[in-house]
């Protein structure tokens, strides 16, 4: 005799899936203000405070991860190599660059970890958005 299988349905599919760690949400609205004024120290201690109350989830360590990375493209003198520093961050760009971001944050082909990574990204382009148009950081004039 054979075996028959039991009929997939919506509910027993639902139940095989493993849900998705829900995104981390942490106060990083000091973080992302500090790294668009770019003051570093005041963005590292910020950043210290959200990795000591970091969740263990993977989702929690994407998100921290994208922070870093946030941080380090602002520490960074050289930009050659680092895509949010190159683009031109008008409410277009910007715009477009927080969904493509929000898109891969919902996206479930990716782990946990991936997501938390684009939700912090998401994060700081809405910030970006509404923080209104850039100003660069004065640079001295050199005296002739």
């Amino acid at each position: 005799m054979s075996k028959i299988s039991p009929k997939k349905t919506k509910s027993n599919e639902d139940a095989e899936k493993p849900k998705p760690e829900p995104t981390p949400t942490f106060n990083t609205e000091r973080l992302f203000q500090a790294l668009i004024e770019r003051r570093i120290a005041d963005a590292e201690k910020e950043l210290d405070t959200i990795r000591a109350t970091l969740p263990s989830t993977e989702s929690a360590k994407g998100y921290l991860k994208a922070l870093e990375g946030l941080l380090l493209t602002s520490k960074s003198n050289e930009d050659k190599y680092l895509y949010l520093s190159k683009i031109e961050k008008t409410p277009k760009n910007l715009k477009t660059l927080r969904r493509e971001f929000s898109q891969q944050a919902k996206n479930e082909l990716h782990g946990d970890f991936d997501r938390g990574y684009f939700q912090a990204l998401e994060s700081y382009m809405r910030k970006l958005e509404h923080a209104g148009p850039a100003e660069e950081p004065a640079t001295p004039k050199k005296a002739d």
